[in-house]
């Protein structure tokens, strides 16, 4: 699918370090070729390291200004979470774009530490991964952390004593419960970050409807892409990380703020406030959250 939106214009990223995860593929891909123009040194942090290293000789045979390397790291698994998160322990990270994830599974599945595998893949993992890298973080001038969420996050409903969804599983609440609670950490490390002083600037984006590989690959929803992409209503894998691309690099980006397309249904279109899920302007709904994550992946962040 063709690009519609014209490129982003973000200032220099020359000398900050960028990891974004999952970045192999769509949003992910497009978000690390968009940093890696801006002058960032991009880290592709992603599960398969044969696909990552293809597409780092893509973008720099395309650009070979940019700099993008490959580290491993599969977000279902909180060992190799760890073991990401210590290469970066006396290092500086200037952004983190949380943006691996899985569309669902068939049946319930289990991640290797037994917690629901698309929760653990699209956020347990990357709520440990930013609490391992908080000081990496630190030591930054206002350093970025971005959360992907999703339009259809407004479906979800969160229950901090069920977020493996033990009691009522489906592959469609395990993806929407996934993509609510990543707009909800956006919000509550802001305001971890605010009261504690921790300096960084959160944010949430989701891409609207874009063309990538999370798709279902069945008839039907080809069929629904193929009409989406010709009535304007759906949009390439670059024109849906430009949300992405804004909270990571955009001085217009306001901490704590959700981000998307804001044409039609909000599915394509440039960037602009998303609507915020009602979960997500609780506050106590953000706590609740927050507390019961920690305790179940057994990382916490520092008390403020």
């Amino acid at each position: 699918m063709r690009d519609r939106l014209t490129p982003l214009t973000i200032p220099s990223r020359k000398g900050r370090l960028a990891i974004v995860t999952g970045a192999n593929s769509g949003i992910g891909k497009a978000t690390a070729r968009a940093l890696g123009l801006a002058g960032a040194d991009v880290v592709l942090a992603v599960r398969d390291l044969a696909k990552g290293t293809a597409v780092a000789e893509e973008l720099h045979a395309e650009h070979p200004e940019g700099s993008h390397t490959v580290a491993e790291l599969d977000t279902s698994d909180l060992a190799s979470v760890e073991r990401f998160a210590s290469e970066y322990a006396d290092r500086r990270v200037d952004i983190l774009v949380l943006n691996a994830g899985i569309g669902g599974t068939r049946k319930r599945e289990l991640s290797v530490d037994g917690h629901e595998l698309t929760m653990a893949t699209n956020y347990f993992g990357h709520f440990a991964l930013t609490a391992r890298l908080l000081e990496s973080l630190r030591r930054a001038s206002r350093a970025r952390v971005v959360t992907l969420g999703s339009l259809v996050a407004k479906n979800g409903r969160i229950r901090p004593d069920d977020l493996d969804l033990e009691r009522h599983w489906s592959s469609r609440r395990a993806y929407t419960d996934s993509k609510l609670a990543m707009v909800m950490f956006a919000r509550e490390l802001q305001r971890h970050s605010t009261t504690g002083e921790w300096g960084l600037n959160a944010h949430a984006a989701h891409p609207g409807w874009a063309a990538t590989r999370l798709l279902p690959g069945n008839p039907l929803h080809r069929v629904g892409a193929f009409f989406g992409g010709i009535s304007g209503l759906m949009q390439s894998a670059a024109d849906g990380a430009q949300p992405v691309v804004f909270c990571a690099a955009s001085r217009q980006a306001a901490a704590g703020a959700y981000y998307g397309p804001i044409g039609m249904f909000g599915t394509s279109g440039p960037v602009g406030k998303a609507h915020l899920p009602r979960q997500a302007r609780s506050a106590k709904a953000l706590t609740a959250l927050w507390e019961a994550t920690e305790e179940l992946v057994g990382v916490r962040f520092p008390r403020d």
